[in-house]
């Protein structure tokens, strides 16, 4: 005798044959690796490169409004949130508090970030 059971997942990821896969859902990706930043310094939006995916932009619409396309060929596939000429920090970057302006949906690259890590250092003293 099988048994089949049905796991309800709402608001998780699904494939285009409506499985679910762990190590490609946002929601799981973040339960399992979210970081919290404790610093609140600014610099890794300041100096680093910030390319937002899609599925950031399906979740916060000002991403795809004020981002750059990166573009594959004619396809757009992502959005760097760098800002032009002088300034190269995110453009959610609020400069005199150094909050992100649009912190609960913010993108994956940043919610996956730890400063805190060594390599995050070496990235920041490029």
């Amino acid at each position: 005798m099988v048994l089949t059971m049905t796991i309800e997942l709402p608001n998780h990821d699904l494939d285009e044959e409506g499985y679910h896969e762990p190590e490609e859902c946002q929601k799981c990706l973040e339960a399992e690796h979210a970081v919290v930043c404790e610093c609140r310094c600014g610099d890794c939006c300041r100096r680093l490169i910030i390319e937002a995916s899609l599925a950031d932009a399906e979740r916060e619409p000002r991403i795809a409004q004020r981002g750059s396309p990166v573009r594959d060929f004619d396809e757009v596939v992502g959005y760097l949130l760098n800002g032009q000429g002088d300034s190269l920090s995110c453009v959610f970057l609020d400069e005199a508090s150094n909050a992100c302006t649009i912190w609960s949906t913010r993108p994956g690259v940043c919610r996956f970030y730890d400063c805190d890590s060594q390599r995050a250092q070496q990235q920041l003293n490029l």
